[in-house]
């Protein structure tokens, strides 16, 4: 059975009818054990979707369509109790920032013990060795759960907000940019290390991330998002070797091969559009090397290509077999 279904997804910015659609429909299936990495540059509209996924968008933002089922349950309209209750036991996620994300005028087992409370009654013997185990399973010495958040350094503030993360065994785990701001040796590490906890827990997740490099090691499949839309989705590997959009083309130039003789790296030229004005055809084609006249005014629909997805006149006509400028 599918874990997550998103249908259409739409989340818009600003008053209704005039707001900016940060987010524009947006349609993916996740399964159970799966790891999934959405990518795209900053304003693409890839946290605010994993917001929306969560329910846990608040105003200005809001859905204004499509729907999210988890687990068979339609979480935009689940009430407040249930959604409370669903969240850190089946579903949770981890910030941008762990520092953010922490209480600091809590000690780290506080927010373990209130985590764990909030959905269960446990002797103090008994979640005091849970934390223990939780912070192992982060590479975290457990005597730092007497310590306070501004007593530890930001990539252990963001192994103790992925050990919550897994307080409960959840299905699903939302990681949104979490190596944002720290050093590539500590991304490094915890990458490793949510590699080694989803073969040994199981759980599904999201990776919502800026660099396309940690995404292509980490996931099974990767959505790239582009002006609030996935234009293109593919496994890994194939998207590596294999990339259909323009757009995924450019950003993997951007990630050149360290091991290569000569590195050679390109930018992207251009700017990403303004959503308050979107144009009538393909976001990226002003930005795009390989254009053809029907991409200024006819905006390409997602297709399936046998197990994977493009939005791209382009690509489509050259799996097709056809030339780019027909």
């Amino acid at each position: 059975m599918t874990l997550l279904q998103v249908e259409q997804l739409t989340v818009a910015y600003g008053s209704a009818g005039k707001g900016v659609k940060a987010v524009r429909g947006v349609s993916f299936q996740l399964e159970p054990g799966e790891f999934l990495g959405i990518v795209g540059e900053s304003g693409s509209g890839k946290s605010t979707l994993g917001y929306a996924v969560s329910n846990l968008l608040r105003p200005p933002g809001q859905v204004v369509g499509g729907r999210v089922l988890f687990d068979g349950k339609d979480l935009l309209n689940l009430p407040k109790r249930a959604l409370k209750q669903l969240r850190w036991a089946e579903l949770s996620i981890v910030m941008q920032s762990g520092m953010n994300a922490l209480n600091p005028v809590l000690t780290i087992k506080r927010h373990f013990e209130d985590t764990i409370l909030s959905h269960a009654t446990m002797p103090s013997r008994d979640i005091e060795a849970r934390i223990r185990e939780l912070l192992g399973m982060v590479e975290i010495d457990p005597a730092f759960m007497h310590r306070f958040p501004h007593e530890l350094s930001g990539g252990m503030k963001q192994r103790v907000s992925i050990a919550l993360a897994l307080a409960l065994g959840p299905k699903l785990i939302i990681f949104d940019e979490p190596t944002t701001a720290l050093d590539v040796v500590v991304q490094r590490s915890i990458v490793q290390n949510l590699k080694a906890l989803q073969r040994q827990h199981g759980f599904a997740a999201l990776f919502i991330s800026h660099d396309l490099g940690t995404v292509l090691e980490i996931a099974n499949r990767v959505a790239v998002m582009y002006a609030g839309e996935f234009v293109e989705v593919q496994d890994a590997k194939k998207l590596l070797q294999q990339p259909m959009h323009p757009y995924t083309q450019a950003l993997l130039k951007c990630f050149p091969d360290p091991q290569t003789e000569r590195l050679e790296i390109t930018g992207i030229p251009g700017t990403p559009p303004d959503l308050k004005s979107p144009s009538p055809g393909c976001p990226f084609e002003p930005r795009c090397t390989q254009s053809m006249p029907n991409c200024r005014t006819v905006k390409p629909t997602f297709v399936d290509l046998g197990g994977t997805g493009v939005a791209c006149h382009v690509a489509v006509i050259g799996a097709a077999g056809g030339t780019a400028h027909e």
